[in-house]
């Protein structure tokens, strides 16, 4: 009875009152407006590229869903406030959330404990949580073999301390499930319940992963800690219950926490959160009374619980912060950096597949316009053969050459917006002059030596199609640098803004 006694009044002399967490709110209150900044002056331009590119449209997606990020923040802050109001209204007492699947004995506990604190003379209020609302529960939690409880619910022990006891999260009531969730930002520390029967499924501390990235402590408790014997009373063999024995309990307890601590460390947290687990059985404790508190594990419960308060104590004092903390980093920069991972990747593969069709554009420009221009080359000659107009030649061939090039850049550089490159000065070589021409008499037609007009021709085509082409796609590879270098620099400036909220959460816990 004096270690109840010493818990239950360590209980009554908390002072849970939060410090001043005004000054770090303000630096994630701005931290918050420099991020929205960010995102609005580091956005891809798309000056370089056509609208109807996939290119262009891969960064306006990307653009578009981080407007859509920064449109979300207000409302989701909003969408915390049953918490909050529920965090507000419990300001000045400890809340520990009560945890386990549906038959863990987690009304049984907080029931049991509600009637010892009523022993030693301390209220003892029960409610349940209705549509963000308390409704008084006179008759305490209803226990059972299947999950009773459908409401989030809990009990005020004194004046300082509460417990929730939530609907199992591994219920196949969702309604449950999420209705839990809702509440767990308002607790200070974490009551892990299973049965002896299956003790310590690690599987369940996911559920309470965010909470424990929270740096909530965790206490896990081994329920229904006994075990059925036969014995004889008046002359019969009959079953009766009895306390598991303290070697099986250890061997257990050593075990729960051995999986858990691996549990933590694969989710990189530290085993500082992490106390020591122990064995309890509420039946027997009710079944002997004053005298079965300790071998039924309750006295190891109180001073478990009571070594607990601190770091819960220290969590509660900073709490206001700590939601603000919580809502940014997992409300805003969690799903701010995922879309913009995911949408950067999806750019990303649209810029290496641009950069693997720009290697060849040069070849691809060049081969393809001449394969149209050469052909051109006997009615252009023939056109300007009577007055011998090289000039004429020139100039025409060099507009055919520049209109081949310019349209089959439109379809193999459609992504970008290109300025057309001036006529090329084309080298015409000497013979395609006079000499070149055979008199065939007076008042006749000069005639022309086509071949060794096409054989000078083709290079000039050639040589004239390649130097507009590299001009294109230099302005091309141009235009994809820049794109690269925006997302590089939106990127990591996104980067520097989750360090600097890293560095408030480091002063936020050192202090």
């Amino acid at each position: 009875m004096l270690v109840e006694s010493s818990f239950i009044k360590a209980v009554a002399d908390l002072n849970p009152a939060s410090q001043d967490m005004q000054p770090a709110i303000a630096k994630m209150e701005q931290w918050l407006v420099d991020l929205g900044q960010t995102t609005v002056s580091k956005a891809l331009t798309g000056t370089a590229l056509l609208e109807q590119g996939a290119l262009a449209q891969s960064a306006r997606n990307l653009n578009q869903q981080l407007q859509v990020q920064r449109e979300s923040w207000a409302d989701s802050w909003a969408s915390l406030a049953p918490a909050q109001e529920l965090a507000d209204r419990f300001r000045d007492r400890i809340m520990l959330l009560v945890f386990g699947s549906f038959n863990a004995g987690k009304s049984s506990l907080c029931n049991f404990l509600a009637d010892r604190f009523r022993q030693q003379g301390h209220s003892v209020d029960f409610f349940r949580l209705a549509d963000g609302q308390m409704q008084a529960m006179p008759e305490g939690f209803q226990e059972g073999a299947t999950e009773t409880t459908v409401a989030l619910q809990g009990v005020c022990l004194g004046d300082k301390l509460v417990l929730l006891d939530t609907p199992g999260l591994h219920s196949a009531n969702a309604h449950n499930a999420a209705l839990t969730q809702q509440f767990l930002e308002s607790t200070d520390a974490l009551l892990w319940l299973s049965s002896s029967s299956a003790p310590g499924q690690v599987q369940e501390l996911g559920d309470l992963l965010v909470e424990l990235r929270r740096n909530k402590p965790l206490l896990p408790i081994i329920t229904r800690s006994d075990r059925i014997e036969e014995d004889e009373i008046d002359d019969e063999i009959v079953k009766v219950l009895c306390n598991k024995s303290v070697e099986n309990r250890q061997l257990q307890e050593e075990d729960v926490m051995t999986r858990a601590a691996q549990a933590l460390n694969h989710w990189g947290l530290g085993s500082g959160l992490l106390k020591p687990a122990l064995s309890l059985s509420v039946h027997m404790a009710r079944s002997q009374q004053e005298e079965g508190l300790e071998q039924a594990g309750f006295e190891r419960l109180y001073v478990a619980v009571q070594n607990l308060l601190g770091p819960a104590l220290a969590y509660k004092q900073r709490k206001p912060a700590e939601l603000q903390l919580h809502h940014i980093e997992e409300v805003i920069l969690a799903p701010l950096m995922q879309t913009l991972d995911q949408a950067a990747a999806q750019l990303r593969q649209h810029l290496d597949e641009q950069t693997v069709l720009l290697e060849d554009a040069v070849q691809v420009l060049t081969e393809s316009t001449w394969r149209r221009v050469v052909p051109q080359l006997p009615d252009v000659l023939e056109k300007h053969a009577a007055q011998q107009d090289v000039a004429a030649v020139r100039a025409e061939l060099s507009q055919n050459i520049a209109k081949e090039v310019a349209e089959q850049s439109q379809v193999l550089l459609s992504t970008y917006h290109l300025t057309q490159p001036a006529l090329p000065s084309l080298n015409l070589p000497a013979h395609i002059g006079y000499e070149v021409f055979q008199e065939q008499g007076e008042g006749q037609a000069p005639l022309i030596d086509y071949n060794r007009l096409y054989m000078s021709l083709n290079d000039v085509v050639m040589n004239s199609a390649r130097e507009l082409a590299e001009q294109l796609v230099e302005q091309a590879e141009r235009s994809l640098e820049q794109v690269k270098q925006e997302l590089l620099q939106l990127q990591n400036a996104v980067s520097d803004q989750a360090q600097a909220l890293q560095t408030i959460k480091h002063q936020l816990h050192a202090a």
